[in-house]
């Protein structure tokens, strides 16, 4: 027969261990959410395609089919940069990313380009993509944004 100290020992050691598992548990759970999150120089490379079937008619037509960057650049602080666009054209050299107040702003810098965008060369453009975890958007109306996405990603 148990005694009674067996007894508060088993009804003590019960819910500690329910609370230790449900502690780890959530901690797994929150070490896997954050663990995805990444900084936007992170998040900007690699290979990005346009989604043809979200946002505006003229996406297709006025952005890139696919943009691709990378951190492998003569300079520190500047990465790479290629856009190809769906008539063939193309233009690419090397981009940052500024920090404003509330937001990040990706700035290319031109390089070399295709007939189509020849004029860019030696420019600085001040574009108004939003660099997501695995998604690039740039307004195209009121409501609606060009989308291009992480290659690979369904």
């Amino acid at each position: 027969m148990p005694s009674a100290n067996c007894e508060e020992v088993k009804t003590t050691k019960i819910p500690e261990l329910a609370v230790m598992r449900w502690t780890h548990l959530v901690g797994l759970a929150l070490m896997s959410v954050l663990g995805q999150c990444r900084t936007p120089e992170e998040s900007i490379l690699g290979v990005f395609v346009l989604d043809e079937e979200v946002g505006c008619e003229v996406c297709p037509e006025r952005g890139p089919s696919r943009m691709t960057f990378d951190d492998q650049s003569p300079s520190a602080s500047l990465g790479s940069y290629a856009f190809d666009f769906a008539n063939g054209g193309q233009h690419g050299g090397q981009y940052e990313l500024v920090y404003l107040e509330s937001s990040v702003m990706l700035v290319l810098y031109p390089e070399t380009a295709t007939a189509e965008h020849f004029g860019l060369i030696g420019s600085t453009v001040q574009t108004e993509y939003e660099v997501g975890q695995n998604n690039i958007r740039e307004k195209c109306n009121g409501l609606l944004n060009c989308v291009w996405r992480r290659e690979g990603d369904g």
